[in-house]
């Protein structure tokens, strides 16, 4: 029996990185630029300071919106949906920007919020 339960698992986690990354796909025919992040990640107790300036640079200077995905009952599928999401949409958004664009803006944000803070002792946000 539980060999069953490690298999719908597997397929839901796997439903969901397909999900996300069909998602990803109808968001740029819709012109849409946008990176996605799991829920969990970005909640107020958890998130730095420096997540908050790097998705205001994106906005602000790129017009990359950001989306998030949250199953609060099965955070590996939501992580995989994030994961298929991204593996199309961090491309697309480089290849219509400039490349490394993603890393480039996260280096600044986390250089701006150690620039403004003593204690840089930072969690990792971007996964």
């Amino acid at each position: 029996m539980a060999i069953l339960l490690v298999a719908c698992h597997r397929d839901r986690t796997r439903d969901n990185y397909l999900e996300g990354k069909g998602v990803a796909v109808k968001d740029i025919e819709k012109g849409e630029r946008q990176i996605a992040f799991v829920d969990a990640s970005i909640s107020e107790s958890n998130t730095p300071v420096a997540f908050w300036e790097y998705t205001e640079i994106l906005r602000s200077r790129y017009r990359v919106g950001w989306v998030v995905y949250s199953l609060p009952d099965d955070p590996e599928a939501a992580k995989s949906w994030v994961r298929g999401y991204n593996e199309v949409a961090r491309p697309k958004v480089e290849h219509q920007i400039a490349a490394q664009v993603l890393k480039d803006v996260s280096t600044e944000a986390g250089k701006s919020h150690s620039a403004t803070q003593s204690n840089t002792n930072q969690l990792d946000w971007e996964r």
